[in-house]
């Protein structure tokens, strides 16, 4: 493992990131749940099988490390590292492994050129819908960028991992955003409604669809989809009448 190491977008630079999400970020400051690793199986297995003796991972939006870890140990990666917008969810990684850290966005873009390493794999798992512009048009295209931008954290014949919750149709995943919207903008805590997943207050989110998805993938010239798994999955109970739900995993190759 490398030594444990922090580091932020380098400061008086200029950058081309959207402007900061300060509501998502100070909801993931306040609440850092730890996500379950096995909706991850599929890409996990990938990474064992795909390897080499001194792999490298980074894991973008790495929260507070529990899947960062889970795949460390499974796929024997000897070098890691974090990027995540909240120092808290930054420190809980570093107590978990020694791996090094980056505060700040995958679309600041200032902050992925100062990186240095490029990695074999660069995971995003349930990234690009917490990926949150002024509506579902600018979502979408800051889902494009941090796809884009994980694709340069990457050496040649490197991957990009995705995983993403899926939920359809697009009319009832946009009438959430927009209530979501309108919540945060008057209060900063859960709106729960049944069950731990089920709210409709922060954080906002944008749901792709499975073609958005794939489509987005195969966009970037550098690389192409390589592996993808679509399963079904259960949306909150008061959710079932109205949505459809997936876990989808989707590779990206970056060619030698």
């Amino acid at each position: 493992m490398t030594p444990a190491g922090s580091h932020s977008r380098p400061q008086g630079s200029d950058s081309s990131a959207p402007p900061e999400d300060r509501s998502t970020t100070a909801y993931f400051d306040s609440h850092a749940p730890e996500y379950s690793v096995g909706r991850l199986q599929f890409a996990s297995d990938f990474i064992k099988a795909q390897a080499r003796p001194d792999g490298s991972l980074i894991d973008i939006g790495c929260g507070v490390g529990n899947t960062l870890e889970y795949l460390v140990n499974v796929a024997g990666i000897s070098r890691a590292a974090g990027m995540d917008v909240s120092a808290k969810c930054l420190e809980e990684t570093q107590e978990r492994l020694p791996c090094t850290t980056y505060q700040g966005s995958i679309l600041d873009q200032e902050l992925v050129r100062s990186i240095e390493e490029r990695f074999d794999f660069a995971v995003l798992a349930a990234v690009l819908h917490h990926l949150i512009g002024k509506n579902r048009r600018h979502s979408k295209e800051y889902a494009r960028m941090a796809i884009s931008h994980s694709l340069e954290l990457v050496r040649p014949g490197g991957y990009v991992v995705i995983h993403e919750p899926i939920y359809a149709p697009r009319a009832a995943t946009t009438a959430l955003f927009w209530v979501k919207k309108a919540l945060t903008a008057l209060t900063n805590h859960r709106v729960q409604v049944a069950g731990p997943w089920a709210n409709i207050g922060p954080p906002v989110v944008s749901f792709l669809t499975n073609e958005e998805l794939l489509r987005m993938a195969d966009a970037d010239p550098r690389g192409s989809v390589v592996e993808t798994d679509v399963n079904s999955a259960q949306p909150p109970r008061l959710a079932r009448p109205v949505l459809r739900g997936w876990h989808t995993t989707v590779i990206i190759g970056r060619p030698d």
